[in-house]
């Protein structure tokens, strides 16, 4: 991305249109005084590519300039060859809101004609087309392309994860996470598909060899069986069939014999048989007559009984029947008078009621009147209860009503201003906490990188001490040791005539003086070898103790650094935390009525923690006068009821009167007295006649009940008498009938049987009917025929038997069987063959199932084998794309170039002291870590220093090398950044620093296609031909080009 132009109008100072064109250089310097508005063209850029600003995202509105409605900004620059513009404009309403557009247009050709990017005026697509083709972030730009004014060591301010959002927006690692996330997921769906085949596979039991095998011979070797059951079966079959006919021939032989049996023994009883037959032959005959002369005398007998009691009945009917019509007689002589006495009641009744209709209507209408004037008087009295002006106390309970409803609205409005005034307080010490903290950290992380100093320094020559002593250590060594050989030498010479060490001859004297000397020397030498040992010890110990010092040191150091961040993160976020409550504060003071918002100030405070409105106890007193808007809700509706009320009475009492008046002139002239004593008399007449009707009436249906008593009693004697006299003439015929049927029935029997018959009654016709009864049970008929049988086949019984024994004998001896036992043996080979089928099926069975596992192991198998490559090409592919692997490769090699790129500018701003390095190895931390640095000097040597702890002009340097450095990388990639922005910061570098930054800023023209500076220093800003000067006239900035 290459910087081209920016227009901008009523944007902070920018009350005018300004146009500011970058073409033509690579290199712009934008110089003025302080304040003229030079770092708002870089708020220009951000808010049109990001919609941000210095201060952040929010309250966009304060960028319009203080005396326009609406603030634009284009932001021409180049993309891939492309030049784009962006526009953003934000308007303020009368009502204190914004509203704002955003698009980006795409420049056709060579001309000036512009197309609009689709979509890119929608907020969402807008952010989108940014975040595609730029691939930076406001922060990522800002840490950097943008190097803000007193933020240039932004970038190094930030956590290394934060350096590593900033790279991997440099890198488009998001290009690379894509793919990732893309061979992964697919990884991870092959993996489900793997995981899936398996546990189909693993459900699937295994099916072996000789299983298998042995399911094929268990179906062969049952076959085989059931082939032997299946012959046993028809052999069986066979012999039942022989066993049946033996059995029925001996069935027809058993029972020859038996008819043999019975015949002769009916032979032996005949005369007893024929006997018995022939009485059963004489009581069938003759017991039906018998029956019927028995039977018709029971009925004969029945009837004269019968008869004698309709007699008795017919002489009391009879009787009834005389008393009833004699009765009858008087009840209707009664019922005449009685008729006669009814209606002269009722003719003196009819008199004395048309005379008190006539009355009545007379007093009903002094009722009237009296019941009127009494409602009157009790309508005054119900008036006279109510308040003297209720529509006053309904006007009174109403605003009340309305104030605490108000009240109510209000009281969390102000219940919000209270606690956002007293978190903004709490804000406020926090940030005066955490910048007095930071500010204690920051000098006692000083005093301790000067300490570090020292141990280092310290530690050095600790170091370079105990290497001396370790040559001390090893010389001394050596020489104890040569000593040590040369004595141990002399002694082998012994018995020699010349010192070999000397050449002298080698006397007894000469000996022990020799050897006495070169003992000295041993001596000495290990003296010597144990003085530079304990030297070594102390050294070593010296340095171990001054290692463990530095460590200690380097570990408080990075806790004053922890430290320092918290406080600062604190510190931010307490900011935030008071941005937003003045912000919620403004929002809530809008909200209030004007009698509530003027308690707190007279206009919106500039300073809140001034005000005291609403303060706790107002906050509870209020909040207790809201608490009784149910109380006055209650008494506005009893105040509108009573009112109501006493609406309704006024009405109904004027009602009253006029009705009262009317009535009063509807009654006659006269005395009321006679009339209602006249009434009074009518009235006692009148009950006295109507209670005697009543009477009458009563006792005309006690006649007339009477009456129709006496009747239906002589009509029920009458009909019973006529009943009666039916039912004898009935008795006479049947007792005729018996007679002759007696007399019919007894001609057909015998003189015997009549004679007996006469004597006897039902009991020996029962005694007659059970001998008959036994001799029918007996089968007496039954055996008879039997014997005449009997008589005529004793021969044809005996041949038949005969023949019978021959049959049989024809039978084999396996066959003289009874066909149940051979059913039993063939029940039993055919549950044989049954379970034989059974085992059939169910072997074929697991045949079947053994071969359905066996292919479907197989085909899963294949699947799986296929899924599994698959599974492992992305599982490679994955790993390879991932963010250990070629992102972290990317970034480090990003990390490298940078570093060198940098160290190359670094080196020259700082004369050659400071060069930076990568803290951690070359691979050694994932890609959530970048740029995570430390500083070397050169001049003073030693321990690195965090780049947190280097010094201003240290820290602006290795800012702007790094930045550069990140530019000149960006440059070579895919997505260019192509350009640099520093923002001040020059004023950190001492005389020669700032030549020195001036000349490197030169030397970038071949790397960066656009490098803007900003500077109020002229010296800087004269050492560049092409740039802007920036001035306020009246309030509002101008910007001039110049040239050199």
């Amino acid at each position: 991305m290459i910087p081209q132009r920016v227009k901008l109008s009523g944007f902070l100072s920018y009350k005018d249109e300004q146009e500011i064109p970058f073409d033509g250089a690579s290199i712009w310097m934008l110089a003025g005084t302080n304040g003229s508005g030079k770092s708002s063209i870089f708020d220009a850029v951000t808010y049109a590519l990001f919609g941000h600003h210095r201060g952040g995202s929010q309250n966009a509105i304060e960028l319009i300039n203080k005396d326009s409605t609406a603030l634009a900004v284009e932001f021409d620059f180049s993309l891939d060859g492309v030049t784009h513009r962006i526009r953003r404009t934000l308007k303020r309403s009368a009502r204190g809101s914004a509203t704002g557009t955003q698009q980006v247009f795409r420049r056709l050709g060579e001309g000036d004609e512009w197309e609009a990017v689709e979509d890119t005026n929608k907020k969402v697509d807008f952010d989108a087309w940014i975040h595609e083709q730029i691939g930076l972030n406001y922060e990522t730009f800002t840490s950097s392309v943008l190097l803000l004014q007193g933020k240039a060591e932004k970038l190094l301010d930030s956590k290394p994860s934060g350096r590593a959002e900033v790279l991997a927006g440099i890198v488009d690692l998001e290009r690379y996470q894509r793919l990732y996330d893309r061979a992964n997921q697919k990884k991870l769906a092959l993996k489900g598909q793997l995981e899936a085949l398996s546990h189909q596979q693993s459900a699937i039991p295994e099916v072996t060899e000789f299983e298998y095998t042995a399911a094929v011979l268990a179906i062969e070797q049952i076959e085989d069986d059931r082939q032997q059951l299946q012959k046993q079966l028809d052999t069986l079959r066979e012999l039942e069939t022989q066993a049946r006919n033996w059995t029925d021939a001996q069935g027809r032989l058993t029972a020859a014999r038996e008819k043999l049996k019975q015949a002769e023994y009916l032979m032996g009883a005949a005369v007893k048989i024929e006997k018995a037959h022939v009485r059963l032959t004489e009581l069938k005959e003759a017991l039906p007559a018998v029956q019927a002369v028995v039977n018709t005398r029971s009925k004969q007998l029945e009837s004269e009984r019968r008869t004698e009691r309709f007699q008795k009945e017919r002489d009391a009917a009879t009787e009834r029947r005389v008393h009833a019509d004699h009765a009858l007689t008087t009840a209707k002589q009664k019922r005449e008078t009685l008729r006669r006495q009814q209606e002269q009641n009722e003719q003196k009744l009819g008199t004395a009621t048309s005379r008190l209709r006539e009355l009545a209507g007379v007093l009903k209408s002094v009722e009237l009147v009296e019941d009127q004037e009494s409602r009157v008087r009790q309508l005054d009295s119900d008036r006279a209860k109510f308040s003297a002006d209720p529509q006053l106390d309904v006007r009174t309970t109403q605003a009340e009503f309305d104030r605490l409803s108000e009240l109510g609205r209000v009281l969390p409005v102000l219940q919000r201003v209270q606690d956002e005034r007293t978190e903004l307080k709490g804000a406020l010490q926090r940030q005066q906490q955490s910048q007095r903290r930071a500010e204690e950290i920051k000098a006692t992380g000083e005093t301790k990188r000067d300490t570090m100093k020292q141990i280092v320094a310290d530690l050095s020559a600790a170091k370079a001490a105990r290497a001396v002593a370790d040559e001390q250590v090893a010389g001394t060594t050596v020489l104890a040791n040569q000593a040590r050989e040369l004595l141990a030498e002399f002694d082998t010479l012994a018995g020699e005539k010349m010192c070999r060490a000397c050449g002298q001859p080698l006397t007894r004297a000469h000996f022990e003086q020799e050897k006495k000397r070169r003992h000295d020397e041993l001596k000495a030498a290990e003296k010597k070898a144990h003085d530079a040992l304990a030297a070594q010890r102390s050294a070593t110990a010296r340095e171990r103790q001054l290692s463990e010092t530095e460590a200690e040191a380097k570990a408080e150091l990075d806790r004053l650094r922890e430290g320092y961040k918290d406080a600062d993160t604190e510190r931010k976020q307490a900011t935030a935390d008071i941005t937003r409550h003045l912000r919620t504060l403004k929002l809530t003071y809008a909200e209030l009525p004007p009698e509530y918002a003027t308690r707190i100030a007279p206009s919106e405070p500039a300073d809140w923690t001034a005000t005291t409105f609403p303060a706790r106890d107002e906050l509870s007193k209020l909040t207790h006068e809201a608490a009784g808007l149910d109380a006055a809700k209650r008494q506005l509706r009893t105040a509108t009821d009573i009112l109501d009320r006493w609406k309704q009475l006024r009405t109904e009492l004027e009602s009253a009167k006029q009705t009262l008046t009317k009535l009063k002139g509807g009654l006659p002239k006269g005395e009321l007295v006679e009339l209602r004593q006249e009434f009074g008399n009518l009235q006692a007449s009148e009950t006295s006649l109507q209670n005697a009707i009543r009477s009458t009436k009563a006792n005309l249906g006690s006649v007339e009940t009477e009456i129709d008593k006496h009747g239906r009693e002589s009509h029920t004697a009458v009909t019973t008498l006529t009943e009666i006299v039916g039912k004898l003439q009935t008795e006479d015929v049947t007792r005729q009938h018996c007679r002759e049927t007696i007399d019919r029935e007894m001609k057909k029997l015998s003189s015997e049987w009549q004679t007996q018959v006469e004597k006897a009654g039902m009991n020996g016709w029962y005694a007659w009917k059970a001998e008959l009864d036994t001799l029918i049970a007996d089968d007496t008929e039954v055996t008879y025929r039997k014997l005449e049988m009997a008589r005529g086949s004793l021969e044809t019984i005996r041949t038949e038997i005969r023949d019978h024994q021959a049959y049989a004998e024809t039978f084999p001896e396996d066959a003289r069987q009874r066909p149940e036992d051979v059913q039993k043996q063939i029940l039993t080979s055919r549950q044989l063959l049954e379970e034989k089928d059974r085992d059939l099926q169910k072997a074929a069975r697991q045949k079947t199932v053994f071969d359905g596992h066996r292919e479907q192991r197989s085909r899963l198998g294949d699947q799986y084998k296929l899924a599994d490559g698959e599974h492992n090409r992305y599982k490679i592919l994955a790993e390879l794309l991932g963010r250990d692997r070629l992102q972290r490769h990317l970034v480090r090699q990003a990390e490298r170039q940078i570093v060198d790129y940098g160290n190359a500018v670094l080196d020259r701003l700082s004369g050659g002291q400071l060069f930076l390095k990568l803290v951690g190895g070359e691979e050694g931390a994932g890609t959530d870590r970048a740029l995570d640095l430390e500083c070397y000097n050169r001049t003073t040597g030693g321990a690195p220093i965090n780049v947190m702890f280097l010094s201003g002009s240290q820290k602006f340097r290795v800012a702007v090398s790094l930045a550069l450095g990140i530019g000149q990388y960006a440059s070579r990639q895919h997505r260019p950044i192509e350009s640099v922005i520093i923002d001040e910061g020059f004023g950190c570098l001492d005389r020669q620093g700032r030549q020195v930054m001036i000349q490197e800023l030169q030397n970038l023209r071949g790397h960066l296609h656009c490098i803007l500076l900003v500077s109020h220093q002229e010296e800087f800003a004269e050492a560049f031909s092409d740039g802007y000067r920036f001035a306020l006239e009246n309030g509002a900035t101008k910007v001039t080009r110049f040239q050199r």
